[in-house]
């Protein structure tokens, strides 16, 4: 049918959370850009887009990576409020980055009370095994807690940093509350409502 165009694209914001330098910017710049940044400067956010295509339906993610927010409690708070879905990530060669997470997923919580917290578990880095400190089982256990998909990837090399974000989208549609459904007419709608409307 001539009148018929692609489907709109449902927009979702999803939030890279994590300590610093465990690759929140790498991850969404080889996402979206499909490029690998060498070095990051920190700044207080970045904002990404890009449309997928997930479960045959296509989906307009708004990328925000806090690389630099860390020390504004008040901003990440906002984002944890307010956004879709969420990308929780650690670094496999860093033990410290690890023990952050369960207090930033207990934050989540709090903040968001009865809303959902559709997230994604993140594993980076997995490239360094010599340097790794965190085993691929205690990220696996963790999400198995959390009831959440867990990945591990590498950046660099792009592997499964496409799946991270197909996953979220799915989290997201799977904890969305269900929307209202409009009362359909009835068949039978033209037989019982009258021909003529009476005023006065």
């Amino acid at each position: 049918m001539a009148g018929l165009g692609p489907r709109p694209a449902k927009g979702y914001r999803v939030v890279l959370l994590g300590s610093v330098a465990v690759g929140k910017t790498a991850l969404a710049t080889q996402f979206a850009c499909g490029s690998f940044p060498e070095q990051c400067e920190p700044s207080v956010e970045e904002l990404f887009s890009k449309v997928i295509e997930v479960n045959a339906a296509p989906a307009l993610l708004e990328i925000v990576d806090t690389v630099g927010a860390e020390h504004l409690v008040t901003l990440k708070d906002l984002y944890i409020k307010n956004s879709d879905g969420f990308v929780v990530l650690y670094s496999v060669c860093s033990e410290a980055s690890f023990e952050a997470v369960r207090p930033l997923r207990e934050r989540m919580g709090r903040l968001r009370g009865s809303k959902a917290v559709p997230l994604v578990l993140v594993g980076t880095k997995a490239d360094l095994d010599a340097q790794r400190q965190v085993l691929t089982a205690r990220g696996r256990a963790l999400a198995r807690e959390w009831r959440c998909p867990f990945l591990e990837v590498t950046a660099k090399s792009k592997l499964m940093v496409d799946q991270v974000f197909t996953q979220v989208v799915r989290e997201m549609e799977a904890l969305a509350p269900p929307e209202e459904e409009v009362p359909a007419v009835p068949t039978n709608a033209q037989e019982t409502w009258p021909s003529e409307r009476f005023i006065g």
